[in-house]
């Protein structure tokens, strides 16, 4: 949802935690084709899939220093 290429200069720099503070951020300022969305789902034109909430315990610990 951000918009900037994949890069190995990118991987080099994500970690858990700012993954988590990205999400954050994007949950109060929605990315464009995700504010869309919010407002076709509150108009009622349009109905997301429920999707389950994941369990991301057993890939952290994959990872103990927070950085892949």
């Amino acid at each position: 949802m951000s918009g900037e290429a994949w890069t190995d200069a990118l991987e080099d720099e994500l970690t858990f935690a700012r993954i988590f503070a990205r999400k954050a951020y994007w949950r109060e300022n929605p990315p464009p084709a995700m504010l869309l969305a919010m407002v076709a789902a509150g108009m009622g034109v349009w109905r997301p899939e429920k999707q389950p909430e994941k369990d991301l315990s057993a890939l952290r610990a994959l990872f103990p220093s927070g950085r892949f």
